[in-house]
């Protein structure tokens, strides 16, 4: 099958003022909720995929996702500050042109994002979300990316820091996150057993945030996912560096309701982005390759995730 060329637009920084795709613009991101149009008319558009659209949703037109910038490459905002950009909002407008349906993003805090899930308040979320045995006891995932953890520090690495010599460093990590839940607290239990110091862990609310405590000192590394390092790194001009270490790699996923009969749909749509090559061209376009999969999987049972 002929893959559909795309518009030239800038790899890294501030990205995407046009669409994916010909005929589909951008969605807005702010809570009022502008919707991509003419989602129905696009070429991806496949019939038998959004057959399997819940009946409430394929009635209303519209799927609301949670998401929100602060995590560039990934979750961005476009030059003109205000629309949702990135490599996974990019992802699920197309997403929506296979199921011929809009997608209305809705800003939503990360804290807030599991809560709008379990009441219903939003049909899916898109905010960069490793798919563990605590989250699936509470939403369900599709998988569409492959994220390890590594370490932005200063340029130089002035401090000769790894994840074996954390022990006694002051490092940000962004709040919520499962470098926070979960990879951190092993690495500080790591230091414990051996009898040193402990970690000073500094929690931020957003990457930009955590990113400005290391610029200006107040932490000697941040720790994150491998992708988010490499760009920060990249638009710092040397003034920090992303270790070259891509730690327990872990899928991430697109979250759903508990049970929702969205998530088949989704991963349906989403494998076809796959197979025909659409997802990863759209990973490069963002310089975020590294994390690409090539199954759609739906996650459901805690069983299916590591802790």
């Amino acid at each position: 099958m002929n893959r559909r060329p795309f518009r030239p637009v800038p790899r890294l920084g501030l990205l995407v003022g046009a669409s994916l795709t010909s005929v589909a613009l951008l969605a807005g991101c702010a809570s009022s909720g502008e919707a991509s149009p003419a989602a129905g008319e696009s070429e991806l558009f496949d019939q038998a995929i959004a057959d399997l659209l819940p009946a409430d949703i394929a009635e209303a037109g519209e799927i609301h996702v949670a998401s929100g910038p602060g995590y560039p490459p990934i979750l961005d905002l476009a030059e003109d500050g205000v629309t949702l950009s990135g490599s996974q909002p990019e992802e699920v407008r197309l997403i929506g042109e296979v199921l011929g349906i809009d997608i209305v993003f809705d800003d939503i805090k990360f804290d807030a994002l599991f809560p709008a899930l379990e009441s219903g308040k939003v049909d899916m979320a898109a905010a960069s979300l490793g798919i563990t045995q605590e989250r699936l006891g509470a939403v369900d995932f599709v998988s569409d990316f492959q994220g390890g953890t590594t370490l932005l520090v200063a340029g130089g690495n002035p401090e000769d820091l790894s994840i074996e010599t954390l022990c006694g460093h002051a490092v940000g990590v962004l709040k919520g996150s499962t470098e926070e839940t979960i990879t951190l607290p092993v690495w500080a239990e790591a230091c414990s057993a051996a009898g040193d110091s402990d970690i000073e862990i500094s929690t931020f609310a957003t990457a930009a945030d955590a990113v400005l405590a290391l610029s200006s000192g107040r932490v000697e590394a941040t720790v994150s996912a491998l992708p988010p390092a490499v760009y920060q790194a990249a638009q710092s001009d040397g003034a920090m560096e992303a270790l070259d270490i891509n730690h327990e790699p872990t899928p991430w996923g697109l979250a759903f309701p508990k049970g929702s009969e969205l998530t088949e749909a989704v991963a349906a749509a989403l494998q076809k982005l796959m197979d025909e090559g659409l997802y990863l061209e759209n990973l490069e376009r963002f310089g975020v390759e590294v994390g690409a999969v090539d199954t759609a999987e739906v996650y459901t049972d805690p069983s299916q995730a590591a802790k």
